[in-house]
């Protein structure tokens, strides 16, 4: 079996096209003990394939983030920086964890070690232990390779935001020694921070791991698993290998039930699927791979189909907050005891999930920079899928015959990207999308820019610009990018040259627009057409005239206005009485429009009508009737939009529920 998992593996690869040059590659043996501590060996094949050459060497020791309360990771959870994951405790010291290099070597014995020194290049902090740089005794010159050894320890926390343990459940992730980015201005290696995620190069992975014999067969990680022995002391033994991913991490729990299955579809590969389900979620076990299924197959035809022969989910326990998670050929889902299938729960996370195999596993944009690229394109992929493959939500789910609002349901596409929009005012003026994500003010204004900005957006373009040419932008930036790390200027290229430059300038405006966008109809008014008042012609023709109501047809006029910082393409609609209808493009940068108009008599005017711009944040003063008493139509309107407000407020707190 484990023979034909191998060739199934190499066959994949190949069906999806040539292998990427590996940059990274790591062999690690690692030895996890019952009380979460780890030790490990890694050698580490770094080839420079920049135009920049090295003269040193970037790790990341990422469980430091939790070593104590001077971490940047947890000054910026202190300070509201974070993703409100569960605070560390500073008297229960099994929560905290740590990792420290013992040794650094190259190939050939010559001993690094005293060259290692902490590094905090983005905040300055000493205190932070998440990033070393390592002087090398000489430069690592463009296209040469060195091999280095790393001998170091660490300890798993209680598990808190990415990784860790909850009693004899764990979850391994970010849990070794990691070199940063190779780029052609030098290392892309950031501190690790509370509102972003990770970037890593591409590179092959052979990890053997030893771990207590309670959780044989109940392994999952990245890549295949090439074999698994006992050893004595009560130890089991399992050893997996992973081609062309950027990232390693396992799970283990004795309670897991392992449940395979197969996805099959024609035009693409044949996946495996190994479920580890918790057995108390055995009800939505079928859910699961259904979910799973469908990522596959829409993600496959829409972006990229999946390259590996296997994908691993991981059904994490109640409480563990190590859910919606995502790694390499493996992600962590998350179900409620109570799980209705109306309200897309567990499929919305597993959906979501499964999809950063492509933005996040095989494009690996740099999330510590432009998280936007992963979350916002996969929250906009999610819902898609959702909607293609199980129909939209119901909000509200019954319980023996009452209703009861479920509270991570998912809105229907395209609504659900407008998740939360109501507190873009609040977060998302701080900074543009483009501003690094790091340095954003917090994590609210991180995930305002990271999911809602940029899902709205997608959806936006979709609806404005053509559900064909926006698919065919998305398809060939996926497949033009896949495993090349791309920026935002690579989207906003690919958009220019599908779809034309106004399409991409409006891509680039909105991310580079700290505010929102917000078009009003702030006035419009009509009149009988008057004549002329004073004195009219020439010599002989000139006469005096007094005003008259009754000259024929109507005097209209109407205002719309940009409130907002960003621009997106609209249209104005003047409609008319008699059921004409006149439509006028608003595609530049002014902050106002006047139109007039003489003719029948203009009875309401409206910006963006057919509703494509998701992004605007209200709505509801897109439009304006003309009013023969205007005070009676403001008192109606004041209270519509009242109520309005408080409905769509209501709503919107529903959105996604730990998707990351």
């Amino acid at each position: 079996m484990l023979a034909v998992l191998a060739a199934l593996f190499a066959t994949a690869r190949l069906d999806a096209g040539p292998r990427v040059p590996a940059v990274a590659s790591y062999t690690i043996e690692a030895h996890v003990s019952a009380e979460h501590g780890i030790t490990g060996k890694e050698t580490v094949r770094f080839t420079n394939r920049t135009r920049f050459p090295f003269e040193d060497l970037r790790i990341h020791l990422y469980l430091n983030a939790w070593k104590n309360d001077r971490s940047t990771w947890l000054t910026e959870q202190a300070r509201g920086a974070g993703r409100n994951d569960r605070r560390m405790r500073a008297k229960d010291a099994r929560r905290w964890g740590f990792m420290e290099i013992h040794r650094i070597s190259l190939e050939d014995g010559t001993d690094l070690t005293p060259a290692l020194k902490y590094v905090s290049p983005d905040d300055g902090n000493p205190d932070d232990r998440t990033l070393v740089s390592v002087a090398l005794p000489r430069p690592v010159a463009p296209g040469e390779t060195v091999v280095f050894r790393v001998d170091w320890e660490g300890k798993f926390p209680r598990a808190v935001a990415r990784t860790g343990w909850k009693d004899d459940y764990l979850l391994g992730a970010q849990w070794f020694p990691k070199l940063g980015v190779a780029t052609d201005r030098g290392w892309n290696a950031h501190q690790f921070h509370g509102a972003t995620e990770f970037f890593a190069d591409f590179g092959d992975y052979d990890v053997t791991l030893t771990l207590p014999k309670a959780v044989k067969g109940r392994v999952g990680a990245t890549g295949v698993l090439k074999d698994e022995a006992e050893l004595p002391g009560d130890l089991v033994r399992v050893h997996f290998v992973a081609e062309d991913v950027h990232d390693f991490a396992f799970t283990a729990c004795p309670r897991f039930e392992v449940v395979r299955d197969t996805f099959s579809a024609p035009g693409l590969p044949n996946v495996d699927i190994v479920l580890l389900l918790q057995p108390d979620h055995r009800p939505v076990r079928d859910r699961y791979l259904k979910a799973v299924k469908a990522g596959l197959a829409d993600y496959g035809r829409r972006y990229l189909p999946y390259p590996y022969p296997v994908i691993t989910v991981v059904d994490p326990p109640w409480g563990s907050h190590t859910e919606g998670m995502e790694y390499p050929t493996l992600f962590v889902g998350g179900a409620r005891e109570m799980a209705p299938a109306a309200a897309h729960s567990p499929e919305s996370v597993t959906v979501h999930e499964f999809g950063h195999q492509v933005f996040y596993g095989m494009l690996a944009s740099n999330e510590f920079e432009e998280a936007h690229l992963d979350e916002g394109f996969n929250t906009y992929a999610t819902l898609r899928t959702l909607k293609s493959a199980f129909g939209d939500p119901s909000l509200v789910v019954r319980f023996f015959g009452l209703p009861v609002v479920f509270p991570s349901v998912v809105l229907p596409y395209p609504v659900a990207t407008n998740e939360r929009a109501h507190r873009w005012t609040q977060s998302s003026r701080s900074d543009a999308t483009d501003v690094p994500s790091f340095r954003q003010l917090d994590g609210a204004a991180v995930r305002v820019n990271a999911y809602n900005r940029t899902g709205l957006l997608l959806a936006s373009a979709e609806r404005t610009f053509g559900p064909e040419t926006w698919a065919k932008v998305m398809k060939t930036y996926a497949t033009r990018w896949a495993f090349k790390h791309p920026a935002s200027a690579d989207f906003v290229a690919v958009v220019r040259e599908v779809a034309g430059d106004a399409p991409a300038n409006a891509v680039a405006g909105i991310w580079g627009a700290a505010g929102p966008v917000d078009y009003a109809v702030t006035s419009a008014t009509t009149r009988r057409a008057r004549g002329p008042s004073g004195y009219t012609g020439e010599g002989e023709a000139r006469a005096f005239a007094t005003m008259k109501d009754d000259a024929g047809g109507w005097e209209s006029l109407a205002v719309a206005q940009r409130l907002g910082d960003a621009t997106w393409p609209v249209e104005v609609e003047l409609r008319f009485e008699g059921g004409a209808r006149v439509r006028r493009p608003w595609i530049g940068d002014e902050r106002w429009i006047r139109y007039r108009i003489t003719g029948p008599k203009l009875v309401a005017v409206e910006v963006d009508p057919d509703h494509r711009c998701l992004l605007d944040e209200n709505p509801l003063n897109n439009g304006r009737l003309t009013d023969e008493a205007p005070a009676a139509s403001r008192r109606w309107a004041a209270r519509l939009r009242f109520w309005a407000q408080n409905a769509l407020e209501f709503f919107a707190l529903l959105g996604f529920a730990g998707l990351s």
